[in-house]
This record gives C-alpha cells, sequence and structure tokens, in this order.
C-alpha cells in the first residue's frame, strides 16, 4: 500500500538542520505512513512511519551520511536541499510477511528577511517607515503581522497612524504623526504554510518634556511665594528650562510671573515668585521646556493666600459736585480687591473748604463704596472745597489720593435775568437780549434760560 503525504516543517537556526523519516519495526504492518508536507531548504524534517516489525528499508534512495536511520525506525535528513525532494517509502518485514508505506518530501525555497526593521530615533509629529522586505517561494502564500510593544496592531482601529505598504514581498509600516505613545518595540511577522520568522526594531520617540510633578508652596509673605517640584520624564531631550505660570480668582487665566532666579534652568526645581499682590489667594504650576519644545503644564499647587500689608493703591477719578442743597458730593473709583492688601478695607474721607488748613474727615467702611455725601445746612451752595480720599485695611491706613477741587450743591436762581430787550428783524423773526442776575454767580452755573412770549391783541395796543 502506498500514498503521497506532503511534510510540514519550519527552519530552524541550528547549522545541522534534518529531517526524519520516522518508523519503527514490529509485525508488518504499517500503524502510520511518513508524513509531513514541503520543508522549506535546509531545514530539519521527520518522515515517521510507525510499524510492528523490526526492518526499515528504503527503495529508490542510497543512504548517505547526511541521511541516518534512527532507533525507532525513523529517518532523518540532515541539512534539507531541493534534491532531497521525491517519494520515500518505509518497507517493514518478519516471518509473517511485508508491509509498506510512501510518502512525497516536497521541498520549498526558504523564506529570508532581506530589508529588516532598524531601531530609530524620531521627534514627535514626524513619519516614518520602518522596513520588511523579504525573498520567499512564491508557490506560498505569505503573510505579514506587526506587533507593537507584544501587541498585534489593529490596521482599521489605528488607522491614523499605522498604515502596511509595499508589494507582495514587502510588508514595510508606516507610522504617520508619530507621537510619545507610540515608542516601543515593533516585530514584523512573516509566515508561509511552511515557515515563519520575524524581526525587531525598536522607536525612540523624542519630545517635549512631561509635566512637573509635585510642584509644592513652601513658604508665602505679603508679596513672594518658595516653590518646589520634581521633574517629569525629558522625553529623550533634556529638560533646559522651567517656567511658573499663576492663577487667582481675579486673573484671565494662567500667567506668567516673575522669579528669582529669573532663568530656571533645568536643573533647577526650586524658585521663588516674586511681585504678588498681598492678601490674594493664589495657585501655582510649572512647564518644563526643552529643545523640542514646551511641554504640558504640571497639576495647580494648593491655593495658598499672601500675607497682608498696607494698602498702596488709592482710589481714583476722585471727583464730585452736583446733589441737593446743602449737600457735599464726593466720589471716586473703588480699589479693585486684589489691590486692597488684606481685610478689613475701607475709605478715608478728607476734605476743607478752598484756602483753609484744617481737613474734615470721615470714615466709609464699605469696600465697594464710591461715593460719599456731606450734609450740612450751613454748607454755603456752589462753594470750592479741597477733597481727598484715602484707604486702609487691617493693617493700618494707606496713601491718600492727590487733591481735586469739588464745588457743593447749586441752589436755584433767585432773580430774573435783567434788561431785557426785543426787536424786530422780520415779518417773522425777533430778537431778545437780556443781562444775566448778577448775584447768581454764587449759588451756581446758569445752565440756561426759558424764553417766553405773549401774544397781545392788536385792538387793545394804545396809539
Amino acid at each position: 500500500m502506498e500514498r503521497g503525504l506532503r511534510i510540514k516543517a519550519q527552519p530552524v537556526d541550528s547549522p545541522h538542520e534534518l529531517l526524519d523519516l520516522r518508523s519503527a519495526t514490529a509485525e508488518p504492518r504499517v500503524a502510520s505512513a511518513p508524513r509531513g508536507a514541503g520543508p522549506a531548504a535546509a531545514a530539519p524534517s521527520t518522515l515517521g512511519a510507525r510499524s510492528k516489525g523490526f526492518y526499515g528499508g528504503f527503495k529508490e534512495r542510497e543512504i548517505k551520511l547526511l541521511i541516518t536511520v534512527l532507533d525507532d525506525g525513523s529517518l532523518r535528513i540532515v541539512n534539507v536541499t531541493k534534491s532531497d525532494a521525491g517519494s520515500y517509502t518505509c518497507v517493514a518485514t518478519n516471518h509473517f510477511g511485508t508491509a509498506s508505506s510512501t510518502g512525497s518530501l516536497l521541498v520549498k525555497d526558504p523564506t529570508r528577511v532581506m530589508v529588516s526593521p532598524f531601531s530609530m530615533d524620531v521627534t514627535v509629529g514626524e513619519s516614518i517607515v520602518l522596513p520588511c522586505q523579504v525573498s520567499h517561494d512564491h508557490s506560498l502564500d505569505i503573510v505579514f503581522t506587526w506587533s507593537f510593544n507584544g501587541h498585534l496592531i489593529d490596521f482599521e482601529k489605528d488607522g491614523d497612524h499605522f498604515e502596511r505598504v509595499g508589494g507582495d514581498s514587502a510588508g514595510d509600516l508606516m507610522i504617520r504623526s508619530i507621537q510619545l505613545k507610540h515608542a516601543g518595540k515593533y516585530v514584523c511577522m512573516v509566515q508561509t504554510s511552511v515557515d515563519k520568522l520575524s524581526a525587531a526594531a525598536d522607536l525612540i520617540v523624542r519630545g517635549p518634556p512631561g509635566p512637573p510633578e509635585a510642584v509644592t508652596i513652601e513658604e508665602v509673605t505679603e508679596s513672594t511665594a518658595q516653590l518646589s517640584w520634581r521633574p517629569g520624564a525629558d522625553n529623550h531631550s533634556p529638560i533646559t528650562m522651567y517656567v511658573v505660570q499663576a492663577r487667582t480668582p481675579f486673573s484671565v487665566g494662567w500667567q506668567a510671573v516673575s522669579t528669582v532666579p529669573e532663568v530656571i534652568d533645568g536643573r533647577t526645581f526650586t524658585a521663588t515668585v516674586v511681585g504678588l499682590n498681598p492678601w490674594v489667594e493664589y495657585e501655582f504650576r510649572v512647564v518644563a521646556a526643552n529643545l523640542i519644545g514646551i511641554g504640558e503644564p504640571s497639576r495647580p499647587s494648593e491655593k495658598r493666600r499672601t500675607e497682608e500689608a498696607l494698602p498702596e493703591v488709592t482710589p481714583a477719578n476722585v471727583s464730585g459736585g452736583g446733589g441737593s442743597k446743602s449737600e457735599l458730593v464726593i466720589t471716586w473709583e473703588t480699589v479693585p480687591e486684589e489691590l486692597q492688601n488684606g481685610g478689613g478695607f475701607g475709605y478715608v474721607v478728607a476734605f476743607r473748604p478752598l484756602g483753609t488748613v484744617s481737613w474734615m474727615q470721615t470714615v466709609v467702611a464699605s469696600p465697594d463704596a464710591a461715593r460719599y455725601v456731606f450734609r450740612n445746612e450751613s454748607l454755603p451752595p456752589f462753594s470750592p472745597y479741597e477733597v481727598k480720599v484715602g484707604v486702609y485695611n487691617n493693617r493700618g491706613e494707606g496713601s491718600f489720593s492727590p487733591v481735586t477741587v469739588v464745588y457743593s450743591a447749586e441752589e436755584e436762581p433767585t432773580r430774573a435775568p435783567t434788561t431785557v430787550l426785543a426787536r424786530s428783524i422780520s415779518a417773522s423773526d425777533v430778537e431778545v437780549s437780556w443781562a444775566p442776575p448778577w448775584e447768581n454767580q454764587h449759588k451756581g452755573r446758569i445752565q440756561g434760560y426759558e424764553v417766553w412770549e405773549t401774544l397781545q391783541d392788536p385792538s387793545s395796543s394804545q396809539p
């Protein structure tokens, strides 16, 4: 009985690759035929046949040094070549008779990597191609697969960054718009029905630094804060400098702040922030930079309020005037909360008649106040007063604003204009003139006049 079977084999790295044709002896019955399916040339293979007989024989082939019969009757062929292809028959004989079985050995060209992927050093945002080109037996189908850090790449799911390119004998991997997460080990795996092999490369991705860690406020004063932090990942490019940013309830987002040292190099992990406002709640973060670019900022520090200090900013645009009879109205722009320098903030309003020496003062305790009205029945109307507004908080009094002149409230005119004259200009126009009442210059500014006309019946006019 004969039947032709293909032999499967895989190449190994040993220089003494071999092929076994297995058989065993017992009674003359072959339990299994030589089996296999076309190994690659120079790969070790085994043709195995088990029988109950005691003798393993071969037809149509001379046993040579590279072909040996093992104790169990198997045939081993070392360093298989194309010339080893053909039919192999195992014959088992005893006193009961003879049995045989035949198998076919097909030898294929081995798959070899001609251009392997190689380790690369790239920068974030670049695009590269990792080559994987092979030579193989063209009678066999070939399959390329890639893995990244031990996981197969899903080209449909990860198509934004990964694409397999090349022809039938190339499985090159294109990586587009490389990110830091793409650093690692890439393995190209090549497989046919008779052999498989792989080649690997490491990808190093250089990018901006990672965020610094553990930003801590060590100490605060009225206008400074001492910070410390730990460096983050440099992402294969040394950190060259750090920048400190701050945020308050009054700022628009994060703002860079002044520090000592002014320039913080990549080996310094502490700094003193200067120029802060007293009695303001701050939080800080740190940003690292290298030759590649500026990294992501750290997580914010805890929130800390600076110490109180005497107020330094005075109210702006102090003015006034108007109001009702016997009133002196004084107005100003409030000092923003972030410039009040402490709790218990308020205003001190001082005023005096122009040309006098002594100041009258009053306290306005509300930090939101922007107006004060002094009422006194003896207050002369439309009289000039020198006015200034100061500030105070829990730490004490600050400065006053520059002195400005404000007039007390006006009174309504008590006398009519005099010397009223009218003359005809045309059949439809009349010109009216008058003299202002002189005493009203002491009671206010005349804002305007009203002119009334009275029509008389011509028949009642005197001759």
